[in-house]
């Protein structure tokens, strides 16, 4: 997609393209992440690079950084990690046909009961993952206030750790777009999608799934929503079938001009790394976020509940969150993250995650951040427990 990019005719204007790079030495006491696990310093490089490109009817967003991590006592292999998230839309017959590819390389957490891996975090059981996306589609207006649209999508799904299961995608749907007034808006649509679970002799499956919904703007910034997804889905590897009711149901409020408030209960499936069908989770959440001048502050409490389609086994946690970033003055700025996970069942443990620093800008280019981070995770009876600091400097340039 960058080669593309950089081939296209366009102005400077068109094109924008932004390297940077920090290096980072840390020292982190227990980098086995174990009891009684060894501490080692940690050496950290890592360039990367931004472009987009939005000239007429395409439009690229391009993100990618390398690491390399080196531990200086080699209590842990020297690490090599990508970082890539890219998105290009081609409007190929004006207002018409569309296509859309897109390419994301991350960590993830191989336990997919976890969720997403968070900013900052690592961990000793993640894998590589790479989800490549393609979405050829057409959209029909009906008329000011009807859409149409309907295609594909194929995702090949790739893990680098050994025992995680590599699947292959492909999905045709139809969706239709309604407002009823400025306000308010229906949702419909159907689809089909077909899961292949790659070099395994057993997996997969067929999903039906119809969509019905609506959204209604009360205010600005302030809405309600309510979508529900009834599937059917005949798995290769299971003697029954499954019938699932996915939901989305929320409200979104604007309390001022700079404070948003949520509140949403919704379940869906969640692609899991080390089985060949996805997990039904369940997820209530209530968020609160305040902008201000010299910054914002984030705090949510979430509930999860997950069940995989082959048994009855859930994993059932609380998960509390705190963000925020602050202006102390005109170049000084604290930032930090936690977290926490409290399992309803005690045979899980009850997992404790803190990261701080504060950064200073030398230039208006280059800055410097002094972070420290927390893990401690805890399990009754068990001698998995254990708790792991680091503390690191870190110097970066963006252009």
């Amino acid at each position: 997609m960058l080669v593309l990019a950089l081939c296209l005719p366009a102005q400077a204007a068109d094109f924008q393209f932004k390297p940077r790079i920090s290096a980072t030495t840390e020292y982190n006491d227990n980098v086995e992440e174990v009891n009684g696990g060894k501490g080692d310093t940690v050496a950290i490089v890592k360039p990367g690079l931004s472009a987009t490109y939005d000239h007429s009817r395409i439009f690229l967003d391009l993100s990618y950084d390398f690491e390399l991590k080196e531990y200086m006592d080699d209590v842990r292999d020297d690490e090599q990690n990508h970082y890539l998230d890219g998105f290009l839309k081609v409007e190929a017959i004006k207002d018409l046909f569309f296509v859309e590819v897109s390419d994301t390389f991350k960590k993830q957490y191989e336990d997919s009961t976890r969720g997403e891996l968070e900013d900052g975090e690592t961990t000793n059981g993640t894998t590589d993952q790479n989800i490549f996306t393609v979405k050829p589609y057409f959209v029909f207006d009906f008329n000011e206030r009807t859409f149409f649209t309907t295609g594909a999508e194929f995702n090949d799904i790739w893990y680098s750790e050994e025992g995680n299961i590599d699947k292959r995608n492909a999905r045709a749907f139809v969706d239709i777009t309604h407002e009823l007034t400025d306000r308010w808006e229906l949702l419909t649509g159907a689809g089909y999608m077909k899961q292949d679970a790659r070099f395994v002799e057993e997996g997969g499956f067929d999903r039906y799934d119809v969509t019905l919904g609506t959204k209604y703007t009360y205010a600005e910034d302030s809405f309600v929503e309510a979508i529900w997804y009834p599937t059917y889905t005949e798995y290769e590897s299971a003697a029954s079938n499954d019938q699932g009711n996915p939901y989305k149901i929320g409200v979104t409020h604007a309390l001022s001009g700079t404070m948003v408030g949520k509140l949403y209960s919704e379940m869906d499936f969640t692609e899991d790394p080390q089985s060949a069908d996805t997990q039904e989770t369940y997820s209530h959440s209530a968020e609160l976020r305040q902008q201000y001048e010299r910054g914002y502050w984030n705090i949510g409490l979430r509930f999860n509940d997950y069940r995989r389609a082959d048994d009855d086994e859930h994993r059932r946690y609380w998960r509390p969150s705190f963000d925020i970033s602050h202006d102390l003055t005109g170049r000084l700025t604290i930032v930090g993250n936690a977290y926490a996970e409290f399992d309803v069942n005690d045979d899980y443990d009850t997992y404790y995650f803190l990261r701080t620093g504060l950064q200073y800008a030398i230039a208006e280019s280059l800055n410097t951040t002094l972070s420290y981070r927390l893990k401690n995770n805890e399990e009754n009876g068990n001698s998995r427990d254990y708790t792991s600091n680091t503390v690191g400097l870190t110097l970066s340039w963006t252009y």
